[in-house]
């Protein structure tokens, strides 16, 4: 229970590894002051609101040989690798077309739709949007559009992120306030491949082709809530036994950050 910038400091020097779930934007001072105190990190999404925090940050955790793990639990799922192995051996064919959606009703007095600056449906939503985009499509997009519903208090209850790649397409859309179909669908060239809902919990794996009755299915264990995936790649990139790539790579994280600021940018212009 910290309290104070005292209590907080006792704690990092009593703790090996710092888990940062405060809200989105404390996490770069934190963040910072436990790599500071050679403390590995796992963050929450996202784990900072600008692009050149999230590039100094990266390169604090190599120039101390620290884990920075951003935890977006969806990544280290079993279901999840799944799909991005599915797509890298050719499946479907060329990938063109990502969509994926995640939304659920927040209850009007919490922080989420309240914080005028930093919540909203984007800001605690979209990393999982953003991760099979980035992840399939790549992190240089000729194109990102950004468009909102917003509440009476300037809360982005809606969004809708459109990608335009060189020969691809992608489109991701969250919600605090309003509901609609939580899946994932990945289009090729030689089939699509359909994730159901809720996508994030990556349980149920479809790929279709041309011929209808033709689908192969997948099904991956999701336990618990998910935590533990992240928790044991956090650990394993610790003790080093695990795979020596990560999951999420830094260049990665980084670009979530800088369509995350953009997006807050362009809501306070809208403003």
């Amino acid at each position: 229970n910290v309290q104070s910038t005292d209590d907080l400091m006792l704690f990092f020097l009593m703790s090996d590894i710092v888990y940062v779930a405060s809200p989105h934007e404390t996490h770069y001072g934190y963040i910072q002051k436990a790599l500071q105190k050679d403390k590995h990190v796992i963050s929450e999404k996202p784990m900072v609101l600008k692009k050149a925090e999230a590039e100094k940050l990266c390169r604090l955790a190599e120039e101390r040989n620290l884990i920075l793990l951003e935890g977006i639990k969806t990544l280290y799922c079993p279901g999840y690798q799944m799909v991005l192995k599915l797509v890298a051996g050719g499946t479907i064919g060329t990938l063109c077309n990502v969509e994926a959606c995640f939304t659920k009703l927040e209850k009007r007095h919490t922080r989420e739709l309240n914080d005028t600056l930093y919540g909203g449906s984007f800001t605690e939503l979209g990393s999982y949007g953003l991760l099979p985009v980035l992840q399939l499509l790549g992190n240089n997009p000729s194109e990102i559009r950004i468009d909102s519903l917003f509440s009476e208090k300037g809360i982005d209850l809606f969004t809708r992120v459109s990608f335009i790649y060189e020969s691809a397409l992608a489109d991701i859309t969250c919600g605090l306030g309003v509901k609609s179909e939580g899946r994932l669908l990945l289009s090729g060239t030689e089939g699509y491949i359909l994730v159901a809902a809720p996508w994030w919990k990556t349980q149920h794996i479809e790929v279709h082709y041309e011929d209808a009755s033709v689908v192969d299915v997948y099904e991956e264990p999701y336990v618990g809530d998910g935590l533990r995936y992240e928790i044991s790649e956090f650990i394993a990139k610790i003790r080093g036994t695990g795979e020596k790539s990560y999951k999420l790579t830094a260049k990665e994280s980084i670009s979530i950050t800088g369509i995350v600021e953009k997006f807050v940018k362009d809501r306070c212009i809208e403003k």
